[in-house]
């Protein structure tokens, strides 16, 4: 059935216009979404849209072709549109990554709506605007839940507040599933049962109310999967028989992949056929088993978490190599809290067109169960997370341990993880470090350690939650100096105002920084004291140099990066941001920089070096900080001319986080950690 979508798509019209200026119009049948803002190279991408359409009709070339095929629209600005419009709009068609696409749209054009969606439809979206305006006036981010958890509809929530609930592995709360149906019908069921107590009625109006509650929260490939996987429960929870569930679940799979087979590769469908498969398998068995010691709601409870948790974590562990040990605690704390938040959201959902007041009345008490969720989220998004070596291991001393000794498997399991964790958060960074260069990807961020939890920084990266891990990393609290080399993306973009930081220099005072207290513009000559460490400005001199232009991502900026010379323990640093070979010429000439043992290579390791500034330099170790990109950074040719003799040079690309240490009467360099480098990254517990 895949070959046979696969085949129909790429011998569409649409698939022979790739490349070319095209003109589309269809009906949308995805709900637009902000797109987070990413940095590529030394730009910030942000305020793109993107929604997909099934195009009904294609103009290329000034041919017309008529078709039914399904697309992905990416626009520069937020679109106003619900599925079921019809639309129409121009762009560029390149190429999609999605197999279940037959192409990517570029929107170039204005969005314009020919015919809006049917009134009923249109009504239902009118109820989760409603719903979603009476959320944003409770003013709390936690009450950013409720249209999520009922609705699915997550658009209120942070990218901050998203990422903290993903690492807590609680995401799934804010996507509509299988137990969001669950609790739907019986609720209704019953409500419908009190005013008439009539089986047949019940099951009719019931299943009236889910078809609608269906287009309420859009009728998605996720939603009508969640649907399916609700009534497989359900069947399993009336029956009792595993056999007739299991087939029931095999039935829906198949079923699913006739319908649209792409779903196979689409890591939401295959979590939650491993969720159902434990919720059949194993939870009965577990059940009856933590009864004997433990209350029937607990033990259910827990049951449930555990079985739904064991079944998706080697897929987990697969998509992102590790997965938080406090999942599960977490999804048991916040199970008693899911079913009345629901519910109370489902009953705002009915009163908000009539009595609005009522409806956030309802919000508010279905909040006090949010913040619940909200404050568990908060800690155990600081859990550490097991790699797949790790948790086998644990796994296997838990039950050796336990066998031997008949020790309970929770009080042991406890064991395996405190050793290693402290091995770990012994390891790295090591407790004399003075140099850190974090892992932020394609972009710049080196930490100086001042001691007491207070570190300098000398650029931000492109991310702030990479930057964010590296602070944590190496238990850095307080910022007393950030120093923003210049103002492209990858060096700046991971700064965020929840930071607890002192003074910002910068090499130009502009909105960028508006957020901060104390933003300071420096040039040559400028220096500051903190503690053992000592910083100097070398650049830029003025602001009248005029240096060779290079194809990239802007020379001008670039060679205005403030250039700093650090000294900490006896120990000299150069920090260069990306100055370019005509930068460099005018340090070699204006300075002294012989005795620099520690220099951060400009720019990612560029190509684009001065030969005589680096050879007057000499330095013992060279750092680059670089990711992924398609520049080719770093130059192969430079880092093995940098790495000739006795220095050393490391990369972030392939050592990850770099922590360099020394004692003032040994040889500099006996203390450089890397957990890549030393061959032990695999079981180190990741904390986020």
């Amino acid at each position: 059935m895949a070959t046979i979508h696969l085949q129909a798509l790429s011998r569409s019209e649409l698939r022979a216009a790739i490349g070319e200026e095209v003109t589309v119009s269809g009906v949308v049948s995805s709900d637009p979404k902000q797109l987070s803002s990413r940095v590529i190279g030394s730009r910030l991408i942000s305020g793109q849209s993107t929604f997909t359409i099934r195009v009904e009709e294609l103009q290329a070339k000034s041919e017309i072709h008529s078709m039914r095929i399904p697309i992905r629209v990416i626009s520069p600005s937020p679109i106003d549109a619900t599925p079921g419009d019809q639309i129409t709009l121009s762009g560029e068609l390149r190429q999609s990554r999605e197999l279940r696409f037959a192409g990517l749209l570029h929107a170039t054009s204005t969005i314009e709506v020919i015919k809006s969606s049917n009134p009923v439809i249109a009504e239902l979206d009118g109820i989760r605007s409603a719903i979603r305006e009476q959320s944003r006036r409770i003013n709390r981010e936690s009450a950013t839940l409720l249209p999520g958890m009922a609705l699915g509809d997550t658009s209120l929530q942070s990218e901050a507040f998203t990422l903290m609930m993903r690492n807590a592995g609680l995401s799934h709360l804010t996507a509509v599933s299988g137990a969001n149906f669950a609790i739907v019908s019986a609720f209704i069921f019953a409500i419908i049962g009190w005013i008439k107590p009539n089986r047949k009625t019940q099951v009719l109006l019931t299943s009236i109310f889910l078809v609608l509650f269906i287009f309420l929260v859009r009728p998605t490939p996720s939603v009508l999967r969640a649907a399916v996987m609700a009534g497989v429960f359900l069947i399993a929870r009336v029956s009792g028989e595993r056999r007739n569930s299991l087939n029931a679940l095999a039935f829906a799979i198949s079923i699913l992949l006739l319908i649209n087979p792409f779903q196979a590769f689409d890591p939401g469908f295959i979590l939650s056929v491993s969720a159902t498969s434990g919720l059949i398998i194993m939870a009965p068995n577990l059940q009856r088993r933590m009864s004997a010691r433990l209350p029937k709601w607990l033990a259910e409870i827990l049951a449930i978490a555990i079985s739904a948790t064991a079944f998706c974590t080697p897929y987990l562990l697969y998509l992102a190599g590790s997965i938080n040990s406090l999942t599960i605690m977490a999804n048991a704390l916040v199970a008693p809290t899911v079913p009345l938040i629901t519910v109370l959201t489902l009953l705002a959902t009915l009163m908000v067109s009539f009595w609005p007041d009522a409806a956030y009345l309802s919000l508010r008490l279905a909040d006090i169960g949010a913040s619940w969720i909200y404050q568990v989220a908060r800690i155990a998004d600081r859990g550490p997370a097991f790699t797949p070596e790790l948790l086998l291991i644990t796994l296997a001393i838990t039950i050796l341990i336990w066998r031997r000794f008949k020790i309970r498997i929770m009080a042991i399991a406890l064991i395996p993880l405190l050793l290693l964790s402290a091995s770990a958060r012994a390891s790295f960074p090591g407790a004399a470090w003075r140099v850190g260069q974090c892992d932020v990807g394609q972009g710049d961020a080196l930490l100086l350690n001042l001691g007491g939890g207070n570190g300098a920084l000398f650029d931000a990266g492109p991310d702030p939650k990479l930057l964010k891990d590296c602070l944590r990393l190496f238990g850095i609290k307080y910022l007393p100096l950030v120093v923003i080399s210049h103002r492209h993306a990858d060096h700046y973009q991971g700064l965020s105002a929840d930071l607890s930081i002192g003074e910002i220099w910068v090499n130009e005072r502009e909105t960028t920084f508006a957020n901060y207290e104390k933003v300071l513009e420096k040039r040559s000559g400028d220096r500051a004291r903190i503690g053992d460490l000592s910083v100097e400005v070398l650049w830029p001199i003025d602001d009248d140099f005029q240096g060779e232009e290079i194809d990239g991502d802007g020379s001008a900026e670039n060679n205005r990066s403030l250039v700093i010379l650090a000294e900490i323990s006896g120990v000299r640093i150069l920090i260069t941001g990306d100055i370019e070979p005509d930068v460099q010429r005018q340090l070699e000439r204006k300075f002294q920089l012989d005795g620099i043992e520690i220099l951060k290579v400009p720019h990612h390791g560029s190509k684009f070096q001065d030969p005589a500034f680096l050879s007057e330099i000499g330095a013992s170790i060279y750092l680059v900080s670089v990711g992924a990109n398609s520049y080719g950074h770093p130059n192969p040719g430079l880092m093995a001319e940098l790495g000739a003799g006795d220095s050393k040079v490391y990369r972030t690309d392939q050592s990850g986080a770099i922590s360099l240490s020394w004692e003032l009467s040994k040889e500099l360099g006996r203390s450089i950690f890397s957990p890549r480098e030393l061959g032990k990254g695999w079981w180190q517990i990741r904390w986020h």
